[in-house]
């Protein structure tokens, strides 16, 4: 019995003669457990009822805890807490607001990526998700080959993909479509997207293998187009001819908005007769876009005799021309502006063309009154003083990098900055070799004038000397970027693009 008890085990499986570890011994004094003055707790005080009732307000309150929690997990995300004091109201999203709000998902964030996401999360969302309206505007651009209006989410769409989207989408209320850099797409490929798509009215296959047949039956797949955007690689553009082109627009011609050709290499010496039969069917017009690929023609190329006047009467909506390497020539010979000019312009762009001293390109008559918001000139020979003064009043972006001016050509630069500088905010002059550049452009922003608007300043590649910038940066106090790669004559650690937040140093640097 006596060695029972001795190996008897106790606290932590020690042996129980060896189980006590320490003891306590109260000071004289603390026999109670609080010396807080308004404790009710004294020893062998016994339970009240009104000790049951706080329990059990307690243990109701931690139930009432636990139900809430378990309610919001199984709830529907669209619901919204508010507390108002000591209230709680639960707010549900009405499902036409919620259909907006992934409109704006889906056309930020592209349909692949936001619809896939949004519609795991609940019923509720799920049939939202799955409502015709969220693809209206349908974006499947590659990243960085769409427009810059259109901000190509997507990467490269496979057939595997586009086929699982045809069968499970319904894209009859599909209104805009966009599949610019999808070179993997074939034609036939293209042609079974647009058989879903009987309503399209925009449609963007910029850098996509655009078939003859596709445009034969474009007309009849897609009836309603108003905006079309066919502009592709010069290696798509085998299978194409003039014909199509001209059937398209005379098609479509009464509706269309928005015409990009650009980059076709069969429009270098048609561009003429494109323009004649764009005048007679294109009364909407708004945004064209004829410009070549620089594989296609050479910068001194033979000009092209037309009569922009008739244009500018057949269509006065136009907002938006590029003509990019199209040597452009009036057959009038007339200097003054055409009547009626284009004066709803507000961009225009022909670069990299020369023109003869004894010709008259039709930039010359093209403004009456107007405010650009661009105007590119780059690598010709043009003078865009000449519309400065009753032409064009206002230029938002300047484009005039690498200028073909000889030196008997100084001070064109200062008579464009003395008329626009107030309303610039944008100004190239990239790749500016000529030895008096430097100087003038000291001068021009050395003078007083108003440079409230601009922001940046592309000067790389251009004999910039460091008095030169240190005057841009005194002077101009709204520059926000200023570009100064391989710019020779500076230092080597000035050579690259400076912010608003550098100038400081960078000024230290050049004084």
């Amino acid at each position: 019995m006596s060695g029972r008890k001795r190996k008897e085990r106790g606290l932590f499986g020690i042996v129980k003669s060896k189980s006590v570890l320490f003891t306590f011994k109260p000071r004289v004094g603390e026999e109670y457990s609080s010396d807080s003055e308004d404790s009710d707790y004294f020893p062998g005080r016994q339970s009240t009822d009104e000790d049951n009732v706080e329990r059990k307000k307690l243990k109701a309150a931690k139930k009432k805890a636990k139900r809430t929690i378990s309610s919001d997990s199984k709830s529907s995300h669209t619901r919204s807490s508010v507390r108002w004091g000591k209230t709680l109201q639960t707010i549900r999203l009405p499902p036409e607001i919620l259909l907006q709000v992934f409109i704006f998902g889906v056309q930020s964030e592209g349909i692949t990526r936001f619809l896939p996401q949004v519609s795991r999360v609940c019923k509720e969302w799920h049939a939202v998700a799955s409502d015709p309206a969220l693809l209206k505007h349908l974006n499947l651009s590659v990243e960085g080959g769409g427009s810059s209006t259109n901000r190509g989410r997507v990467s490269t769409l496979t057939i595997q993909r586009l086929k699982k989207l045809l069968s499970s989408r319904d894209l009859s209320q599909c209104q805009m479509i966009s599949l610019a850099g999808q070179t993997k797409l074939k034609a036939g490929h293209i042609k079974s997207v647009l058989s879903h798509t009987p309503r399209l009215t925009s449609l963007n296959l910029r850098d996509c293998h655009v078939s003859s047949d596709i445009l034969e039956k474009l007309p009849e797949l897609t009836p309603c187009l108003e905006r079309i955007d066919l502009s592709h690689l010069p290696t798509f553009g085998e299978t194409l001819c003039f014909g199509h082109i001209e059937k398209i627009v005379s098609t479509f011609g009464n509706r269309l908005v928005e015409l990009r050709l650009g980059r076709m290499p069969h429009m270098k010496n048609r561009v003429d007769q494109l323009l004649k039969t764009i005048g007679l069917c294109c009364p909407l017009l708004e945004e064209l876009d004829l410009s070549l690929s620089f594989v296609d023609v050479l910068i001194v190329s033979r000009a092209t005799y037309i009569d922009m006047g008739e244009l500018a009467k057949a269509c006065p909506r136009l907002k938006e021309l590029r003509l990019n390497r199209h040597n452009l020539e009036d057959q009038s010979g007339k200097t003054q502006p055409y009547n009626p000019a284009f004066t709803n312009l507000k961009v225009y762009s022909q670069t990299e063309q020369i023109h003869d001293s004894n010709q008259h390109p039709v930039f010359y008559r093209m403004f009456s009154n107007n405010h650009l918001i661009e105007l590119n000139l780059s690598h010709t020979n043009l003078f865009p003083s000449r519309v400065s003064s009753s032409g064009v009043k206002s230029v938002r972006k300047l484009y005039l990098a690498n200028m073909r001016w000889g030196e008997s050509d100084a001070g064109e630069l200062d008579r464009c900055m003395s008329a626009w500088s107030e309303s610039l905010e944008i100004l190239d002059l990239s790749l500016s070799m000529l030895d008096w550049f430097n100087q003038e452009l000291h001068d021009c922003f050395l003078q007083p004038r108003h440079w409230a608007s601009l922001n940046m300043l592309n000067l790389s590649y251009s004999r910039l000397e460091a008095k030169t910038v240190v005057c841009i940066l005194r002077n101009c106090k709204s520059l926000e970027t200023i570009d100064l790669t391989a710019c020779r004559k500076l230092p080597r650690e000035c050579q690259r693009d400076f912010h608003q937040t550098e100038f400081k140093c960078l000024m230290k640097t050049l004084c």
